[in-house]
């Protein structure tokens, strides 16, 4: 038992300690630029101003949850918004995907995005594969990724 214990929090420590990784607003997410992981990563910019950003919520929101094993769907404001702002935004657009709490746009060494919505496509070796403009679909984003997988 103490080992288990130990175990958990060490690895707690080292997640919380890792200066590259990015939080999201669920504490249990994290986001670590350019470094490999087990899933696709999808990063959609939006912002509740953003007319097309709003009809594209619900279909994120479905491929996140269909395709929860193989991808994560996480979120940035646009308008770099914190707190309860950011709360109050997430819930009146009924975004059910982790957003990150700071752009990460330095981290991955690109521009900031300057149209919206703007969704990246980082396959599980950490690159970026895609930049998509405008809103997409559940088929759009998958065809992103069947694309970037198969060059």
């Amino acid at each position: 038992m103490r080992t288990l214990i130990f175990t958990l929090l060490t690895s707690f420590t080292l997640a919380a300690c890792d200066n590259n990784s990015l939080p999201t607003t669920d504490p249990t997410v994290r986001f670590s630029p350019n470094q490999s992981n087990p899933h696709w990563t999808v990063i959609n910019y939006w912002a509740k101003w953003c007319a097309p950003c709003r009809d594209e919520i619900p279909e994120l929101n479905a491929f996140a949850t269909a395709h929860a094993d193989q991808v994560r769907v996480l979120g940035v404001n646009y308008d770099g918004l914190q707190g309860e702002e950011l709360n109050a935004d997430i819930e009146a657009l009924d975004i059910r995907f982790p957003v990150l709490l700071d752009d990460p746009h330095r981290a991955l060494a690109i521009e900031r995005p300057t149209a919206l919505p703007s969704t990246l496509i980082i396959s599980p070796d950490g690159a970026i594969r895609d930049i998509l403009l405008g809103p997409q679909t559940e088929a759009s984003l998958k065809a992103a990724m069947t694309t970037a997988d198969n060059p």
